[in-house]
């Protein structure tokens, strides 16, 4: 494409499918390479978690055997916490729980990013300021209460988005700056593993931002969210990612690897973005455009689209 820099690199999750020490070194081989050829400094990249970056083996480590009495006391947050089958009772102890994404964090989190990811999942948020872009990017964990058993059970920590906001508040110089937040699974989506709780997105909104970007469907894919219901009001563009490297298996009917490059120009208020969408076809192939967005009848599809900010 003839770019010579990248400012950022942003990674919606599924780092590795198994969550294996040799898929991990994998992706870091590779991530590597790619900051040291474009000159990316570790906070230039935001990593997120998603549902095959979470230790199947340490989940299932987890649970005890559990008694149907204190089930049948607990209320509907507490059973949560809870696998029944039939009369088999099974509840998670939440230290060894935490554990699930250990190997995300010390396999390939702290060696790109230098940091671990937090176990705590009121902690499970970042923000990644890029003031000469003025670009904040805000990373949240869409995984974090899924495990083995239940594996759609996507959503938003409740107190991640209240201790980020809470973070945003005190930050005056973040004000003007184009806000975006990252996460793994789909709002939408024809399978159950999407995220049905989206209230989070109104807070989000609310403070100002306007981006969100994900990946889980492998396939890109435009959307947005509205907040108020009028042209000019708070929304978020919904930017879906496909896959870059997933197992052909795993490949979604009608769309092959690809990835968003996102071109920003102006300046606040005024920014625009440009979403340039690639593809390769072949395992093996080569990268080049994905003219898949329509323009309209007659119109021949284009690689791109574009939103005002």
């Amino acid at each position: 494409m003839g770019c010579p820099r990248l400012d950022g690199l942003i990674c919606s999750g599924d780092l590795a499918t198994y969550c294996t020490a040799g898929e991990y070194a994998a992706a870091v081989a590779f991530l590597t390479r790619f900051k040291d050829e474009f000159s990316l400094a570790p906070e230039r990249i935001v990593l997120v978690p998603g549902n095959h970056d979470l230790s199947w083996e340490f989940a299932q480590a987890a649970y005890d055997r559990g008694d149907q009495t204190i089930y049948d006391r607990a209320d509907a947050t507490e059973r949560r916490r809870w696998i029944v089958e039939g009369t088999q009772y099974q509840v998670r102890d939440e230290g060894r729980y935490g554990q699930r994404f250990h190997h995300f964090s010390s396999l390939c989190c702290e060696l790109i990013t230098g940091e671990r990811y937090p176990v705590d999942y009121p902690d499970q948020f970042a923000f990644h300021h890029w003031p000469d872009l003025g670009v904040l990017v805000l990373s949240l964990n869409s995984a974090w209460e899924i495990d083995h058993y239940h594996n759609n059970r996507a959503g938003i920590h409740p107190g991640a988005v209240s201790r980020a906001l809470n973070v945003l508040r005190t930050r005056a110089d973040w004000t003007g700056c184009l806000k975006i937040a990252v996460w793994h699974h789909p709002l939408a989506s024809d399978e159950p593993s999407r995220i049905t709780d989206h209230g989070f997105l109104e807070r989000l909104a609310q403070a100002g931002f306007q981006l969100g970007l994900h990946g889980h469907i492998h396939k890109a894919e435009a959307s947005q969210y509205s907040y108020d219901k009028h042209p000019a009001g708070r929304r978020l563009d919904i930017i879906a990612a496909g896959t870059f490297g997933a197992p052909s298996r795993q490949w979604a009917p009608g769309y092959p690897l690809q990835y968003n490059l996102l071109r920003l120009s102006g300046q606040q208020p005024d920014k625009s973005l440009t979403v340039e969408t690639r593809r390769r076809e072949q395992v093996n192939g080569a990268w080049k455009p994905d003219a898949r967005w329509l323009q309209g009848p007659g119109q021949d599809p284009l690689s791109r689209y574009f939103i005002e900010l």
